[in-house]
């Protein structure tokens, strides 16, 4: 409803697939109607994404373990937020890139850390402004469980393409 009190008709189309997925949601909600579901959703989506946005995690917790979860439909939109940093095309990698470089932001922040580098010392040795070696920090660091998932998806695929991999 919109803050006048008015309302407006919505009418739009969905597969199969999204019927399927609509039901399994409003019977898990508890709901009678499509609409209660969808409004429903929206209110908790709306509830996660402010939280997000004041810099709160989403954590599935266990007595036994803590898990940080990635929602990419959540995820902030990387161009509006990075100076230094781009996304690229490729089939399943999200990370950000070093922008003009064929270089993960997550190659400089790992050589930094397993080299004990010093900022000013990446930045010799990746010939990155300053500035640019920091943003990459703040990034990988916010990261750290997309980085995570994509190595060990980097690790599978190459076990199943049969190169051996030593610890």
């Amino acid at each position: 409803m919109s803050q006048t009190g008015e309302t407006k008709r919505q009418n739009f189309n969905v597969s199969l697939e999204q019927e399927a997925q609509i039901e399994w949601l409003r019977q898990a909600m508890g709901v009678t109607t499509t609409k209660e579901t969808i409004l429903r959703s929206i209110s908790v989506v709306t509830v996660l994404q402010n939280y997000l946005q004041q810099g709160y995690q989403i954590k599935l917790v266990t007595p036994n373990e803590q898990i940080h979860l990635v929602v990419p439909e959540l995820e902030p939109l990387p161009q509006s937020t990075w100076k230094y940093l781009v996304s690229r095309p490729h089939p399943w990698r999200r990370q950000l890139y070093v922008k003009g470089r064929r270089l993960l932001a997550s190659t400089v922040w790992q050589d930094m850390l397993v080299n004990e580098l010093k900022s000013e010392e990446a930045a010799e040795n990746f010939d990155l402004p300053l500035d640019a070696i920091h943003e990459i920090i703040r990034y990988c660091e916010a990261n750290k469980e997309l980085i995570k998932m994509e190595a060990q998806e980097e690790l599978y695929r190459m076990k199943e393409q049969g190169v051996s991999i030593e610890s």
